[in-house]
């Protein structure tokens, strides 16, 4: 295919370069998708204010799009024209984690080579995208590319809900009620857990409860452990998802949950090397599992795309803004306010 694409690329705090490059020609094993939404998470925020300074970096990895084209050979069961979800997660497939089975902890996720003077990233904030056959899940035509770009963070949660093995009649509890908070209390729902959600922001707490929780906590006025106990019929939380990037939730959490508890650390926590202090005896008196999950494997990432196609989550209320990818910038300061969720860029 001749022609140009723009791409953008954060090359400093605050600042965005955008390229025109050459539109490429997909390999053995590769696909060109044309990027018809991108959505912006705390990653591309943090890169943007300089929180995360890794530069240059061409960003975006929440990508919905359209096949374009195929290399050969390719083993994908879609075809061009398709609407399809590119996981822009490096996996390389041949590191300890990935054969262990922990390919979104890939050894290599940091090293993806590339050609001499070329910019690292996913690259999804772009008109176009070459990526791998294995990153691409085929989607439904019936869905808008605005939520099906949602497939990315919704399979995160997945995984996160997975790994701490919520049962019905789990009492739950979902610290911060933002992007990633709403997601884990819409899938927790599904789950035919009790969720309660602990966020400070009045407006997003009304939010919450307009998107399910059964209860709400406000840590500002209230000590967190009293509450989650009050509410737990003074034993405590089954499970707790720490999704705040906030350290001292991880010490309330641990100190919270009920005999045999689970705390998941789903944020990264800022500044980076924080440190927490619990008490160790909680574990050994109460059996509690303190554990993390980053990022999502390839079944989170099938499991999402297929909620999605069948309607079993409705993730349009959680998209704030849509934008072209010319107002980038535009749709970055945006997502900086409490009172956005996700913004969308649509080149």
């Amino acid at each position: 295919m001749a022609g140009t694409y723009k791409r953008a690329v954060f090359v400093g705090p605050r600042q965005i370069r955008f390229e025109e490059l050459p539109i490429p020609q997909p390999g053995s094993h590769q696909a060109l998708v044309r990027v018809r939404a991108c959505a912006l998470c705390t990653w591309e925020q943090r890169s943007y204010t300089g929180e995360e300074p890794f530069y240059p970096l061409a960003s975006g990895h929440e990508v919905a799009g359209e096949l374009v084209s195929l290399g050969h050979p390719v083993y994908t069961d879609a075809q061009p024209g398709d609407r399809v979800v590119v996981s822009l997660l490096t996996r390389c497939g041949c590191c300890e984690s990935c054969r262990r089975g922990l390919d979104n902890l890939c050894d290599n996720a940091r090293q993806r080579s590339c050609e001499p003077g070329s910019v690292a990233g996913p690259a999804g904030l772009a008109e176009y995208v070459l990526v791998e056959d294995s990153q691409l899940y085929k989607a439904s035509h019936e869905v808008a590319f605005e939520s099906l770009c949602l497939a990315e963070p919704l399979a995160c949660a997945i995984r996160s809900v997975r790994k701490a093995s919520v049962r019905p009649g789990d009492v739950a509890v979902v610290v911060g009620a933002g992007m990633m908070g709403l997601l884990h209390l819409m899938l927790l729902k599904r789950a035919g857990a009790k969720v309660i959600v602990s966020e400070p922001d009045a407006d997003r707490a009304a939010f919450a409860c307009r998107m399910g929780a059964d209860a709400m906590i406000d840590p500002r006025h209230t000590p967190f452990v009293e509450a989650v106990r009050d509410l737990s019929d003074g034993r405590g939380a089954d499970v707790v998802f720490c999704t705040a990037s906030v350290a001292h939730v991880v010490e309330e959490a641990v100190e919270s949950v009920a005999k045999g508890g689970r705390v998941v650390v789903f944020a990264s926590i800022h500044p980076r090397g924080t440190r927490i202090s619990v008490d160790p005896n909680l574990f050994h008196n109460k059996e509690i599992v303190l554990t993390g999950t980053l990022g999502q494997g390839r079944e989170d990432v099938r499991q999402a795309v297929r909620m999605i196609a069948d309607r079993l989550v409705n993730l349009s209320p959680l998209i704030s803004l849509v934008l072209p990818l010319e107002r980038l910038e535009e749709g970055l300061q945006a997502a900086l306010q409490m009172s956005t969720y996700r913004v969308v860029i649509m080149p």
